[in-house]
C-alpha cells in the first residue's frame, strides 16, 4: 500500500481539503471505509487516444468534477462507480480498475468522506449530458484552464493517471 499523504495535498476555495491517496486493494479500500461515513466510488476515465480525462460541469455546484457519488445500502463500490459513470455521462465501462480511495476532509457541513478511485481507458467516448454533469471537457490533469476545474478531482485524476 502507498500513501501520500502531506498535510493537505488540494484545497478547494470553499476550505474542502483532499488529505490522503492512499493506493489500495478492494480489502484494503472496504476496510478503510467501515471507519468513514461517506463511502463516494469515482471514476477516472481516459480517453485511449488522447490520454485526457473527463471532467463533468456539475449542475449544483458549477464545476468539472469527476463522475462519481455515493454508494447506496448493499453497493459494492465497483458497482457504485459503474452505475455513477452511466448516470452521469451515459459511458458503460465493462473494466474499472480498482486504483485506491481518495481521504476528504469537507465544509458545509463539517465531515470526513472516503472515495474508491478507479480508472479506466475507453476509446471513441462520447458522454452525454444527464441530470447532474450537464457539459463535459478533456483534459490533461493539473493543466491550466479558464474552466472552473474542481480542485480535489483534479488532484485525484493527476495520481490515477501517473
Amino acid at each position: 500500500m502507498s500513501v501520500i499523504s502531506p498535510n493537505d495535498i488540494a484545497v478547494d476555495s470553499n476550505g474542502n481539503a483532499l488529505i490522503e491517496l492512499t493506493t489500495a486493494t478492494r480489502e484494503q479500500l472496504e476496510a478503510a471505509a467501515r471507519h468513514t461515513p461517506c463511502p463516494l466510488a469515482l471514476v477516472v476515465l481516459a480517453d485511449m487516444s488522447t490520454d485526457e480525462v473527463l471532467f463533468g460541469l456539475n449542475r449544483w455546484r458549477r464545476e468539472y468534477e469527476l463522475p462519481g457519488g455515493i454508494v447506496e445500502d448493499g453497493e459494492s463500490f465497483l458497482a457504485a462507480a459503474k452505475r455513477e459513470l452511466q448516470e452521469e455521462t451515459a459511458i458503460r465501462a465493462e473494466t474499472l480498475d480498482l486504483v485506491g480511495y481518495a481521504r476528504f476532509t469537507l465544509t458545509k457541513p463539517q465531515r470526513e468522506e472516503l472515495g474508491a478511485v478507479y480508472f479506466t481507458r475507453v476509446a471513441d467516448p462520447q458522454p452525454q449530458a444527464g441530470e447532474e454533469l450537464q457539459a463535459f471537457v478533456w483534459r490533461k490533469p493539473l493543466s491550466e484552464s479558464a474552466l472552473p476545474i474542481a480542485a480535489l478531482d483534479d488532484a485525484i485524476a493527476a495520481w490515477a493517471t501517473s
